[in-house]
C-alpha cells in the first residue's frame, strides 16, 4: 500500500506523455507474450545485474543455536543467568547442563535436518528464523496487483528470484480479464515448482489467499495445499512462507509510526519512489485503460511501475531484516 492518498495523485502528465503508444513499444526490450493451454498474456522481464543485495541464510542458523529461549522451561532470565555461567550456545547447553540437555539435543536435530516445518512451531522461532533451511534460489518472492479486493480478477502478477547471482523480475500482465487464467496456468504449472518458499510483504493475509482463490476458481484444485487439507479452510501448505510485514512490526517494532511497504522502503532502505502510483488506484487505472486502450495507456505503464517496485524492494528489505536482532 503506498504513502501517497489516492486523491493528490496526479495523472495528467501520465496520459498526456505515453498518449498513443502501446505497451510493445514502451517495454520494447523486455516483454515477450507468453501462451499457454489457456491463453496468452503479456510478460515483462529484468534481470538486475548489479543489485545491491546478498541475502546470507545460513546467518540464520548461528543466531538460532545462541538463542538459548527455544529450550522448553528457558524464558530470558534463565537464559541470561545460563549465558553469565558460560553456557552460550544450544551446543553447550547439551554438554553443560543436564537439566535441559535433551531437550537441546531435539533441537539440534532439527536444526540439522533443516526441519522448518517443526522448528516453526516453536513459540521462540519464527519464519525468517528458519531462512537457513533454503538456497537463495528457493526463494520467490512474489506480489500481485487485483481488480478489487475481493473475488476480482488478478491483472498484474510479480514475481522475483535469483539465478547466476543476478535478480530477475517477472511481471504477468493480463492485456484483457480473459488473460488472467493464463496467468494462473502459468503460475501453477511453470513457476511453483521451482521453488520451496514464498517471501512476501503482507502476503499471509492478501496475496497467496487471493491466488489460492482464483486457482480454486478456475481449475478447481491449489497446488498449494496437499491432497489431505480442505480448500478454503487453508491456502497454503506446501510451501514456506516469509511475510515480511509481520516480520518487520515484530522485529521494527516502536521504530516507525506504519508499516506500509513504500513507508518501511522510504524509512528502512531511504528508497523513495517517483510519482508514486497509490495502490488504491491501480484497479481505476486499469479499467480506464480497458476502456481506452490508446488514451490511458500512461495509467497501466504506472501500474506496471508499481508491481515492479513492490517486487524489486523485498529482497533489500529482506535482507535488513536478517541483519536486525
Amino acid at each position: 500500500m503506498a504513502s501517497h492518498n489516492s486523491l493528490t495523485f496526479d495523472v495528467t502528465d501520465l496520459v498526456e506523455q505515453y498518449r498513443g503508444m502501446k505497451l510493445e513499444e514502451i517495454y520494447q526490450e523486455n516483454h515477450q507474450i507468453r501462451a499457454n493451454a489457456m491463453g496468452t498474456f503479456m510478460e515483462l522481464i529484468w534481470e538486475e545485474d548489479d543489485f545491491p543485495c546478498s541475502l546470507k541464510l545460513h546467518q540464520t542458523r548461528k543466531k538460532l543455536l545462541y538463542n538459548l529461549k527455544t529450550v522448553h522451561y528457558i524464558g530470558e532470565f534463565v537464559e541470561n543467568r545460563l549465558k553469565g555461567r558460560g553456557i552460550r550456545t544450544l551446543k553447550d547447553l547439551r554438554f553443560l547442563n543436564l537439566k535441559y540437555s535433551t531437550s537441546a539435543n531435539s533441537l539440534l536435530k532439527l536444526i540439522d535436518q533443516k526441519d522448518f516445518n517443526a522448528l516453526k512451531n516453536n513459540k521462540y522461532i519464527d519464519d525468517l528464523d528458519v531462512s537457513f533451511c533454503f538456497e537463495v534460489e528457493d526463494l520467490l518472492f512474489l506480489d500481485i496487483e487485483t481488480l478489487g479486493l475481493f473475488n476480482n480478477a488478478i491483472i498484474i502478477l510479480g514475481i522475483g528470484f535469483f539465478r547466476n547471482t543476478k535478480y530477475e523480475i517477472h511481471l504477468f500482465f493480463a492485456r484483457s480479464l480473459e488473460e488472467e487464467i493464463a496467468i494462473c496456468e502459468h503460475l501453477r504449472t511453470e513457476i511453483l515448482p521451482h521453488f520451496k518458499c514464498f517471501v512476501s510483504y503482507n502476503g499471509k493475509r492478501f496475496d497467496i489467499p487471493y491466488i489460492a482463490n482464483r486457482f480454486l476458481y478456475y481449475f478447481d484444485e491449489n497446488p498449494m495445499i496437499s491432497k489431505e487439507d480442505i480448500p478454503y479452510e487453508v491456502n497454503n501448505t506446501q510451501f514456506h512462507h516469509i511475510d515480511l510485514y509481520h516480520i518487520a512490526r515484530k522485529r521494527l517494532k516502536g521504530m516507525f509510526e506504519r508499516f506500509t511497504l513504500t513507508n518501511i522502503e522510504e524509512e528502512l532502505l531511504d528508497m523513495r519512489r517517483e510519482n508514486e502510483l497509490p495502490s488504491s488506484m491501480v484497479p481505476l487505472c486499469y479499467k480506464k485503460y480497458q476502456a481506452n486502450p490508446g488514451r490511458y495507456i500512461g495509467l497501466v505503464k504506472e501500474c506496471i511501475e508499481h508491481n515492479y517496485y513492490d517486487v524489486y524492494s523485498m529482497p533489500l528489505i529482506f535482507q535488513k531484516l536478517l541483519n536486525t536482532k
